[in-house]
């Protein structure tokens, strides 16, 4: 039972906030008395103060978990440092992720500009007879336009203010117009387009993918990972809500160890990775991520669902 009910209003709905008695906010200095009541050890409580005045405590107690015994309480000899050793972590792979679904995203959206430009002209993607449900198609376009005339690209100054469907010839054609679409709308113009199309099926043999349905997947998963890291949200140990799919053959070596978990981000990081290899043979991704296992030593891949003997897979070979 709630010891406080409080009624408020925005704009013309109302909410019930349930307000518990204990529900108020700590000081920096209380939420280190907290922690150190329920067994936390601090080497160094000035720079653990300083560090939570400018990061939320919620954000931090997300890594805390692993380190707590049933009652909540933490096990024996855990540092705040250890925690925030894995914390940083995080941080860093985010990075690194973020780094490489950008050169994805770039990838995917040229190759989807060169293939169906070069068989149907710079403006194809007006005519409707190139998707699957027409109605995603006018919602597409509508977007577009929006992105097109909030745009603040020098390049797209001609056409601002300029566009509407009957005038088709006053839209740009797809190598500029795609320029300020998300990595979202991207896959989801991929996902509508026909799947029987030569042009579809020659983006997915581009990365190395035989079905189109396959890359479709992937797109979805990798614009999602880059938005949970664009907002600065956790990868390590956690649950992504969307399952991507591993590759039965593929023209490049992958991985063939098949129970792992494919909604956490080792199974997305060896598609990412494979996916990288094909855009950029030269690059260094696998060489950063082992880097970056070596400055964290301590870091548990298992809860990222990296499977025992996960180096010696063809894919992660040096």
């Amino acid at each position: 039972m709630s010891d406080k009910l409080m009624h408020t209003r925005v704009g013309s709905s109302f909410f019930l906030i349930d307000m518990p008695n204990n529900n108020l906010p700590l000081s920096v200095t209380d939420q280190i008395t907290l922690l150190k009541g329920r067994g936390l050890v601090f080497n160094d409580e000035i720079s653990a103060a300083h560090f939570l005045f400018n990061n939320n405590f919620y954000r931090l107690k997300s890594y805390m978990h692993i380190f707590h015994a049933p009652d909540k309480h933490f096990l024996k000899n855990i540092f705040f440092e250890d925690i925030l050793e894995l914390y940083h972590f995080d941080r860093d792979l985010r990075s690194l992720i973020f780094n490489a679904t950008e050169e994805i995203e770039i990838a995917f959206r040229t190759q989807i500009i060169s293939q169906y430009s070069m068989s149907y002209g710079g403006h194809w993607y007006l005519d409707e007879i190139y998707f699957r449900n027409h109605s995603l198609h006018f919602n597409f376009l509508e977007k577009l336009y929006d992105n097109i005339e909030s745009s603040t690209e020098d390049f797209m100054v001609p056409y601002k203010k300029q566009i509407s469907v009957s005038s088709c010839w006053m839209v740009p054609a797809c190598w500029i117009s795609f320029e300020v679409m998300s990595f979202r709308q991207l896959s989801m113009l991929y996902q509508n387009l026909y799947r029987n199309d030569k042009c579809k099926k020659d983006v997915a043999v581009h990365f190395g993918i035989k079905s189109p349905l396959v890359l479709e997947n992937w797109m979805h998963c990798m614009s999602l990972i880059r938005n949970i890291c664009a907002h600065h949200g956790r990868l390590w140990n956690r649950t992504i809500p969307k399952n991507i799919e591993l590759l039965n053959s593929c023209s490049e070596p992958f991985i063939q160890i098949s129970n792992i978990r494919t909604d956490k981000i080792y199974a997305y990081i060896c598609c990412m990775l494979y996916l990288l290899n094909k855009i950029e043979p030269q690059n260094n991704f696998k060489l950063q991520l082992f880097k970056l296992f070596e400055k964290y030593p301590s870091t548990k891949l298992n809860l990222m669902g990296f499977p025992q003997g996960w180096e010696s897979e063809p894919l992660w070979k040096i």
